[in-house]
């Protein structure tokens, strides 16, 4: 979650959304090596598009033809894919085990709570009342976020879920464009096709997973 905030403070939205949503590429990647999840010809494809577009938007900032804070951005947006990745498989280890989504969910909650708390003699800063209605929101969305999300992972293997992260993607767009004033950059637009072109491609004509109950 830190890496996820440090990368949306130094990017604009879209551009930091879409980083961490290679998280989905990842995904399908350690589902098949850590999981024995099935990955096709063509889940296959998806996820090399998706890397050519993380790998079109990040060369670029790395190599210091964008603004400043866009290198260290990029770094921590793809630490925030992989980071995001790894969490997903356990989720997915935990539901087969038969933990429940809001057991997952509660646990989630806490063990982040005292991360966080950790950081207190780093200096905290009481948020005002505006800045505290947007956080609560914040966190009952995320919140209400992770319960769908571990629901979803009951009825789908993780690359078949994949696909559909890249949505928020697009939402990012639109919300930064309006809140933000964040137009879309060039390297957006370029990496942008790639990463949803790997979606669709990637996307399983069916789910072959049935659960037994």
């Amino acid at each position: 979650m830190f890496t996820s905030f440090a990368t949306i403070r130094l990017l604009p939205l879209a551009e930091a959304t879409m980083l961490s949503y290679l998280a989905p590429v990842m995904l399908a990647l350690l589902g098949w090596l850590l999981l024995a999840e099935r990955l096709s010809a063509g889940r296959i494809g998806g996820v090399a598009l998706g890397l050519a577009g993380g790998a079109a938007f990040s060369v670029p900032a790395l190599a210091g033809t964008l603004p400043d804070a866009s290198g260290l951005g990029v770094i921590l947006g793809l630490l925030t894919a992989l980071l995001t990745a790894g969490a997903l498989i356990q989720v997915r280890r935990l539901t087969l085990m038969g933990e429940s989504a809001g057991a997952i969910a509660f646990w989630f909650a806490i063990v982040a709570a005292l991360g966080g708390l950790a950081t207190f003699p780093w200096g905290w800063v009481w948020p005002g009342f505006t800045a505290g209605l947007l956080l609560i929101g914040t966190g009952l969305s995320g919140g209400i976020a992770h319960i769908l999300m571990t629901l979803s992972f009951r009825h789908a293997d993780a690359a078949a879920l994949a696909p559909f992260e890249y949505l928020s993607v697009l939402w990012a767009v639109v919300l930064g464009l309006i809140f933000f004033g964040e137009v879309p950059g060039w390297a957006l637009l370029l990496a942008g096709p790639l990463i949803l072109t790997g979606a669709y491609v990637a996307r399983p004509l069916a789910v072959r997973r049935t659960r037994s109950k």
